[in-house]
């Protein structure tokens, strides 16, 4: 019986070597008659026309000039309003057991405090590469809050002036041809407003493939007073092209180069562009709208085709 277990369990291994063999043999077969026939008989696409736009996300910290109102009295805190507001010039901005706190110019005040008053400035924020330093949404001082005299009742800040953001941004090719431009600016788009606006870059700088940049942003609504961060969009970089896959672009020689079509004969040509995504090329110059490709650029050799039809 020993015997015949042996005998057994040879023959089982000398079965699944062989169908091992045979469906490694198999598949190299397939992948030689595959390339041959992608060689033979290429697969055809149509260029695209579309455009390209780079956009990255904008992470920033707001700046604004402000000035702390101090109780005149010992007194309960009471105000007309929770939301930042525009005042102007002796408008009535909170009151202590009933006297009236005037505002002393145009402004935006807001009962709420964020603790990083007089401390949160361009000359501490702007120098160096570093992490922007902690801070917290401004907290609101409760209606009937008892203060004495000489605490805060909140914030003014002047009208009119400029709101003003620092953020770091990704070096895009097409952002610093931007930056360099005479008239340094970037679009920003807001997730609120859904539009892009123009925004002066005052000054800007770079570490590596990071830029640090200085904005004047064209918009200061008060809402915008209650926190010092700020989120938008940077759009840079609208170009007109087409897209194609990716796989229809080969590198030679460090240079781009796809098999463009004339007629029915494959001719190779260099082409400007980049990649769009993990699957597609967008390219600027050297095929336009319509031209036909061969779609599996790296599998032709093209000494072994000469037409496609």
């Amino acid at each position: 019986m020993r015997r015949q277990e042996l005998i057994r369990r040879r023959n089982i291994t000398i079965y699944t070597f062989i169908t091992i063999i045979i469906l490694i043999f198999s598949y190299r077969i397939y992948r030689i008659w595959y390339k041959s026939n992608a060689r033979l008989n290429p697969k055809i696409i149509e260029a695209v026309a579309t455009s390209y736009t780079e956009e990255q996300p904008l992470n920033g910290i707001l700046l604004w000039d402000e000035q702390l109102i101090y109780a005149p009295q010992d007194g309960v805190l009471t105000y007309p309003s929770p939301r930042p507001r525009i005042v102007a010039k002796g408008e009535m901005l909170a009151a202590l057991d009933g006297n009236a706190v005037f505002a002393p110019y145009p402004a935006y005040y807001f009962p709420g405090l964020d603790g990083q008053e007089g401390k949160w400035v361009y000359s501490k924020l702007w120098p160096e590469f570093l992490p922007f330093p902690d801070f917290k949404q401004a907290k609101l001082i409760e209606n009937g809050t008892m203060l004495k005299r000489g605490q805060p009742v909140g914030k003014l800040i002047p009208q009119p002036q400029t709101l003003r953001c620092i953020a770091y941004l990704d070096s895009f090719p097409s952002l610093i041809r931007q930056l360099n431009s005479g008239d340094a600016y970037i679009n920003i788009r807001t997730n609120d407003e859904g539009k892009e606006r123009r925004t002066e870059v005052v000054a800007a700088k770079s570490s590596g493939q990071k830029l640090k940049v200085y904005l004047r942003l064209p918009f200061f609504k008060p809402e915008m007073i209650r926190s010092r961060s700020f989120h938008a969009s940077v759009v840079t970089g609208v170009q007109h092209g087409v897209m194609i896959p990716d796989s229809a672009v080969i590198t030679l020689n460090g240079k781009n180069h796809v098999y463009l079509l004339q007629g029915n004969s494959p001719i190779l040509r260099e082409i400007d562009g980049f990649p769009a995504d993990e699957e597609n090329f967008f390219i600027i110059k050297g095929v336009v709208a319509g031209n036909k490709l061969i779609l599996n650029a790296g599998l032709l050799d093209e000494s072994e085709i000469h037409r496609i039809w």
